[in-house]
């Protein structure tokens, strides 16, 4: 039997064994996929928030089900308690879920958090983003990627409008089958003009972007892999943004320099913009304030 024909027939018998287990059909689907071609979907999963608890839900038998997802995944007790005196919580997770193939049967799930202050001077705006690992034969999940922190923030101080966003990408890095993370930091922030009288003193904003850095799936997890680095596959997939149009530092970004392109922001030792998101191309040519609502 040739390698092909053996593929179908395992991947035949894995999709009988999870169907029969009630995972729905477009589980299977997204489980069996490569990461060469990776499938996405927004529709699948829901974060079912109740009383500050934590829920996966998710088709099965043609019934909605769910599994707990510990609060401290989420949100972590001690960063939490960081927070009690900022503009705004970091963990205001909203229920839309991506999820997409990890070459193994399994899925990667990315949740997303986002609280915005309505009104006031500070424009203050955070956000999280964490990922899970499904497994659809078992109806089971667990830690991905719990460790980035905040993730995208923007907040207005000292006459300063400073943001910061990343972005994830979906590649085989280290071509072991498996589908990787990689991120990508845009950040716009304030430095002082240098220290000449002829020169305006004034703190001027910059963009920066960060070097892609990957997170290597191993061992049940995704884990920081710094030999990879900088190295931005033509066939990475992006994960969309959930629920905003833009990021903070788009919506910064238009606002000092009133252009979507990156390429045409004050950068910072930039010859060229490495990364362009996709979603950026599509961005209207009016002010996005509006856009930046979570959804």
């Amino acid at each position: 039997m040739n390698s092909s024909r053996a593929d179908a027939v395992i991947g035949r018998r894995m999709a009988t064994r999870l169907l029969a287990t009630g995972v729905s059909a477009a589980c299977v689907a997204l489980s069996l996929a490569s990461p060469d071609s990776v499938s996405l979907n927004t529709n699948q999963f829901v974060l079912v928030v109740t009383d500050g608890m934590f829920a996966l839900q998710f088709d099965s038998r043609g019934k909605k089900k769910q599994i707990s997802v510990p609060r401290e995944w989420l949100v972590p007790p001690e960063e939490e308690q960081e927070e009690v005196s900022s503009y705004v919580s970091s963990f205001n997770f909203g229920p839309r879920i991506t999820a997409f193939a990890m070459g193994n049967g399994k899925m990667g799930l990315h949740l997303s958090s986002f609280d915005l202050l309505q009104g006031g001077s500070a424009q203050a705006a955070a956000g999280r983003d964490v990922f899970l690992v499904f497994d659809p034969d078992a109806s089971t999940v667990q830690r991905g990627l719990m460790s980035l922190g905040i993730t995208k923030q923007r907040v207005r101080e000292d006459g300063c409008f400073s943001a910061r966003t990343a972005h994830f990408l979906l590649a085989d890095i280290n071509q072991d089958g498996i589908t990787d993370l990689g991120v990508v930091t845009e950040r716009i922030e304030c430095l002082p003009a240098a220290e000449n009288r002829d020169v305006d003193r004034t703190a001027q904003p910059v963009y920066s972007q960060d070097p892609v850095q990957w997170y290597v799936f191993g061992h049940g997890q995704w884990r920081k892999n710094p030999a990879h680095n900088g190295v931005l596959p033509q066939d990475s997939a992006a994960l969309p943004l959930i629920g905003m149009d833009l990021s903070p530092v788009d919506f910064v970004g238009y606002g000092y320099w009133k252009s979507h392109d990156a390429s045409k922001w004050r950068s910072k030792n930039l010859e060229s913009v490495p990364y362009q998101p996709p979603f950026r191309s599509r961005l209207p040519a009016t002010n996005p304030a509006s856009s930046l609502q979570r959804k």
